[in-house]
């Protein structure tokens, strides 16, 4: 009779810890904040799991819980960048969203910019050039292919507004380079050379717009473009490559190399120069039809903003193409203490410096698929930005350093990363008026 006493009283225990007489009711699901509980006893059945936070907040967006969308960090401010410039605006260093529009070159004695010296209008004549191989007068109903001509059509008399060449439906920042070279570049990469000399280095210089597309009456720079970099070439010590990017660029002077309204190469335009890279460099490189693209039409550009607001620019939109890289990647951007991921080609936006590399940043960094063991880092300025991703079929790691921001010193990425090739890639205008900035970077 004890024994059966005792299995009773156990009984009747374990019926009251559990709280419910029979199986419990339950009451709605978990929640990020509310337990699941039972409906008659109230003992918890399933615990709140808290938020799950996605994407750290940024100057886009804030921090969201994936799970109810609850915001739980708000969207940052925006981090200014360098001071705006004649010819660049001030950004986010984060985001690449444009804080402060570009200042504009100010032309004073002797047709210099008032602000950062650049000789900026060597002629004054006026001119009258018969229509280019036809107009694109519109993109906004349907763009033609870059491989045909009819990207700049100057049926009047050129004139300045601002620093820009107004020819009919495009602008030009015209550039004279000096047909004897440019020896400090040249000495620059010398000395980068000579301190790394287990590094591959190539040298890449790229041409204007006007060097193809400049008006009658003013003197034709093509003639001077060329001497320019092949006579800054010779300047190079014997090991450091060369890619002959004039020279392909020039076999395809009427595609659409470079904008009408902004003052950047489009991608076609880099495509050909990652060819005279891969040449250098024994690279097979892959067929420009072999390349998945994105389209994005209406594209106003920079010379617009130069100039003030041109109507003829603005009435013949520009637009943009970006190829997807062949191969697997990861690419983050920003410096230490500040990164963010973002694609290489980012299909969200029509313009030159939304599109390509997210823009500006003092260093970024791909990592690819290939496993060739080649990581090569890339100084440059606003023109490499379209030029990078197609390095990413090449390489297993890509270092970008951008020459105008301050970033870890090339010594200590070269170490760190393990660089085993080098490019220094600018355009010649900028190889000019950049080249003190190159210097401190690459000699760091």
């Amino acid at each position: 009779m004890k024994r059966i006493l005792a299995f009773i009283l156990i009984v009747m225990m374990l019926g009251a810890f559990s709280g419910c007489k029979h199986e419990h009711v339950p009451g709605p699901a978990a929640s990020c904040t509310e337990h699941q509980i039972c409906l008659e006893c109230e003992e918890i059945l399933v615990a709140a799991p808290g938020h799950r936070a996605g994407d750290m907040a940024t100057c886009l967006a804030p921090q969201v819980c994936t799970v109810c969308g609850k915001e739980l960090s708000p969207q940052l401010d925006h981090v200014p960048g360098d001071e705006p410039t004649c010819t660049e605006g001030q950004i986010c260093i984060v985001c690449e969203t444009e804080l402060v529009p570009a200042l504009g070159h100010t032309i004073g004695a002797g047709n210099a910019c008032t602000t950062c010296e650049l000789q900026i209008v060597p002629a004054d004549q006026k001119y009258n050039k018969p229509g280019r191989n036809g107009a694109l007068s519109d993109n906004t109903d349907g763009i033609i292919a870059e491989t045909e001509g009819g990207h700049y059509d100057n049926n009047i008399n050129a004139y300045y507004a601002g620093a820009v060449l107004i020819c009919g439906d495009y602008g030009l920042e015209y550039f004279l380079p000096s047909a004897s070279g440019n020896a400090a570049w040249a000495n620059t990469v010398n000395k980068f050379a000579e301190k790394y000399p287990e590094i591959n280095v190539t040298a890449l210089l790229i041409p204007k717009s006007c060097t193809f597309n400049s008006p009658e009456g003013y003197t034709d720079p093509y003639e001077r473009t060329e001497a320019h970099i092949f006579e800054t070439y010779a300047m190079l010590n014997e090991g450091i490559k060369t890619a002959d990017c004039f020279g392909i660029m020039a076999e395809h002077s009427d595609e659409y190399m470079f904008y009408r309204t902004d003052h950047h190469w489009t991608s076609l335009g880099a495509y050909y120069a990652s060819v005279a890279y891969c040449e250098a460099n024994d690279i097979v490189p892959y067929e420009l039809d072999s390349y998945e693209t994105v389209i994005k039409t209406n594209f106003l550009g920079t010379l617009y903003n130069f100039a003030g607001g041109v109507q003829s620019l603005k009435s013949n939109l520009d637009y943009t193409v970006g190829r997807y890289p062949h191969v697997g990647y990861s690419m983050i951007c920003g410096n230490t203490g500040a990164w963010y991921e973002a694609p290489a080609i980012n299909y969200n936006y029509n313009s030159y410096a939304g599109m390509f590399i997210s823009g500006d940043n003092p260093l970024t960094v791909i990592s690819t698929a290939n496993k060739n063991g080649k990581t090569l880092m890339i100084f440059k300025e606003s023109y490499g930005n379209a030029f990078v991703p197609y390095m990413i079929d090449y390489y297993e790691q890509i270092i970008v350093v951008d020459i105008r921001k301050q970033s870890k010193s090339v010594e200590t990425l070269i170490e760190e990363y393990g660089v085993t090739d080098a490019l220094i890639i600018n355009n010649c205008q900028a190889a000019v008026s950049l080249q003190s900035d190159l210097h401190s970077k690459a000699m760091s």
